[in-house]
């Protein structure tokens, strides 16, 4: 699919200034696409509130030095609004110490058959791991023993394997979940990890997100997987600490928020229970490590992949809360 636009929204300074053009204009489109480079370390940030403004999905793509998020809108007359809240989001992740890059943003309108068709450019069925498979609804695949597969509907492309830091969440937990596990997903966002937590095993998850138009989304994702009976998601910004202990607890966010959860885990998890966090760059890893550790929780791995990383942790038995 084409990709040239009109800038908009060029920030000065740090800022971004107001006005839109809009290219490529007809009667019979019906999207509007956004499209915003950004530093890869707000790309995880914003793609979860693109999700919550409404986009019908959201593509990564490499530019360069930049990442470049394309976000697909319904034509409802909202662009303004979401402008704006797109341009106070970047000043939310600069005031968490987030680079953010140079934040050029781009409209225009495309046909819905274009946006439809856009998609299967972009995700494809992915083997996570050895037993763990995920598949878009729109490419039929047939589990082979010993796989389990987590189906996802199209568009949400926040959570269906596309990032670095997901399959690092995914690959942990393929490794990590044993039958029976009591599972906590703090952000869920799509609900693949919570998805992925139940398919392998979990006897129940709870999924927790601080956005409420995000868990009824994770929610159908589930029932559409056939194990909507084992999660419970619930809106809260808090860790579920009185809904603990928890065998697993898994947290694919920014760096900031990660250090900033970090000294409640031991009230979390169970005794020699196991924390996966990601969302963070690898230069934030001496960071978390050493918020993990105050914490009391000892650092088992560091998976990578490209610039991205995950920590997986374990608390010891003689630290866990009684």
């Amino acid at each position: 699919m084409a990709r040239e636009a009109a800038l908009l929204c060029r920030p000065g300074r740090g800022r971004w200034s107001a006005g839109a053009e809009y290219v490529g204009m007809s009667a019979s489109q019906s999207f509007i696409e956004v499209s915003i480079l950004l530093h890869r370390e707000a790309v995880e940030g914003m793609t979860a509130m693109l999700l919550a403004l409404g986009a019908k999905g959201v593509a990564e793509e490499s530019a360069a030095a930049q990442q470049k998020l394309v976000a697909y809108f319904p034509d409802d007359g909202q662009e303004e609004a979401r402008l704006e809240a797109i341009r106070e989001r970047v000043e939310e992740l600069r005031g968490l110490g987030l680079e953010v890059g140079s934040g050029y943003t781009a409209v225009r309108l495309v046909e819905e058959a274009e946006w439809g068709e856009s998609w299967k450019a972009h995700f494809h069925v992915q083997r996570i791991a050895p037993n763990l498979v995920i598949a878009p609804s729109w490419e039929p695949y047939q589990a082979k023993p010993g796989e389990q597969v987590v189906v996802l509907d199209p568009g949400m492309a926040f959570g269906t394997g596309g990032h670095a830091t997901t399959r690092l969440c995914l690959r942990a937990l393929a490794e990590l979940v044993s039958a029976g596990d009591r599972v906590a997903d703090i952000g869920c966002g799509s609900g693949i990890l919570s998805i992925a937590a139940a398919r392998l095993g979990a006897a129940s998850v709870l999924a927790t997100d601080s956005d409420p138009t995000v868990v009824p989304v994770a929610r159908r994702n589930a029932i559409r997987n056939g194990v909507a009976d084992r999660i419970e998601f619930a809106e809260s910004d808090l860790l579920p600490v009185a809904r603990g202990p928890f065998d697993i607890a898994v947290c694919n966010i920014l760096a900031p928020e990660v250090i900033r959860l970090a000294s409640d885990l031991p009230r979390l998890l169970a005794s020699g229970g196991r924390f996966i966090g990601s969302g963070f760059v690898i230069e934030s890893i001496e960071e978390v490590g050493a918020a993990l550790a105050e914490a009391g929780l000892e650092v088992v791995a560091v998976p990578r992949e490209e610039e991205w990383a995950a920590v997986v942790a374990r608390l010891p038995e003689e630290e866990a809360a009684a």
